[in-house]
């Protein structure tokens, strides 16, 4: 490695937001583009979850305002950054197509885009208001044309995850708010129909998969739920609240040594985990115990969402979960969790 390039790669970051309190993975990615071992498909979704904690934390002590709209719109470029083709660079600037994104990357990463951007509105200015708009457009059209009202996550793959359509409609109510559109009421209204007829396990939660054909599709997942619970109350707290209590009476474990946290599948269900769900320990997930957290503030449940921190931390001491811990996307879900407001209104 050329000397210049390692001493750029080491040197203590000089960026505008790390006075946040992002952990040293987190501050690689947003200062060079390095995501550690995180998977590709979920590159995205780490944007967005840094995005979203640095908003919080701004709420939560305005004169780190400025430091946190730096490390949006830090989160927007490197978005931007994993689709080239669709954001090629202009006079330095990359620029996105919207029509060459709707049609060649995956909704997922184009949902997680779409938060990215509503973190951005919320802080001001919006990073670019006729992208937004024209990207909230067409997944709602995608939305609602769709049989299952849920648009497949990988343009590869015609599977649809509940989980992933709720980041979805939240991403497009955060749109709303900014632009006085009504892209999310459409396909909530489909999403939660669908759910009603055809996509309730006995237990009344939502499968994980609603073609039938994923892994587990059948059964409600911890990791899933978790992220229901934190995106849903954005936008149907009603219903979420009730799946809440649910899921935390049904999933949620206590073992010796303070160790807390929530089941990966139901109970009398013992299947092995997977890059979705992580390591499984004695039927604990650990992706559904940390993405627990920020759900569990959604559901105003701090109390609960502290014990799940201290847990964690528990947890990692004891060797558990450390090659997950390496990578950028799970830091930036403890990092989001940590800011994640408490709701008033849950309870």
């Amino acid at each position: 490695m050329p000397l210049m390039l390692a001493l750029l790669l080491t040197a203590t970051p000089s960026s505008e937001w790390k006075t946040l309190g992002l952990s040293t993975g987190l501050q690689r990615m947003l200062d060079h583009g390095d995501y550690g071992l995180t998977p590709r498909g979920f590159r995205a979704i780490a944007l967005s979850h840094v995005a979203d904690g640095c908003v919080w934390q701004a709420q939560q002590h305005p004169e780190r305002t400025d430091a946190a709209r730096a490390c949006v719109g830090r989160a927007f470029e490197r978005w931007q950054d994993l689709a080239p083709k669709s954001c090629p660079r202009v006079d330095g600037v990359r620029r996105c197509d919207a029509d060459a994104l709707l049609t060649t990357e995956n909704p997922l990463a184009l949902a997680h885009l779409v938060l990215v951007m509503g973190a951005a509105d919320v802080l001001g200015p919006c990073a670019d208001p006729l992208l937004h708009e024209r990207l909230a457009a067409g997944l709602e059209a995608a939305s609602t044309a769709d049989p299952f009202a849920h648009v497949p996550s990988y343009r590869a793959f015609p599977l649809r995850w509940p989980a992933d359509q709720s980041a979805l409609i939240a991403a497009l109510h955060r749109a709303d708010v900014a632009h006085g559109t009504q892209t999310h009421t459409g396909p909530l209204e489909a999403f939660t129909t669908y759910l009603d007829e055809k996509g309730l396990h006995p237990s009344g939660l939502p499968k994980s998969e609603v073609t039938g054909k994923g892994p587990g599709a059948k059964y409600p997942r911890g990791c899933a739920q978790a992220f229901i619970s934190r995106y849903l109350a954005e936008v149907d707290p009603v219903r979420t609240a009730a799946w809440w209590k649910t899921y935390r009476a049904q999933y949620l474990v206590r073992l010796p040594f303070g160790v807390i946290g929530f089941r990966e599948w139901p109970p009398g269900i013992d299947r092995s985990g997977d890059v979705d769900s992580g390591p499984i320990v004695l039927g604990i997930g650990v992706a559904a115990s940390a993405l627990g957290i920020s759900a569990a503030r959604a559901q105003g449940e701090e109390a609960l969402a502290k014990e799940l921190e201290a847990s964690a931390d528990q947890v990692i001491s004891f060797g558990v979960g450390l090659g997950i811990e390496k990578q950028a996307f799970a830091q930036a879900i403890r990092f989001e969790a940590r800011w994640h407001p408490v709701s008033a209104s849950a309870n």
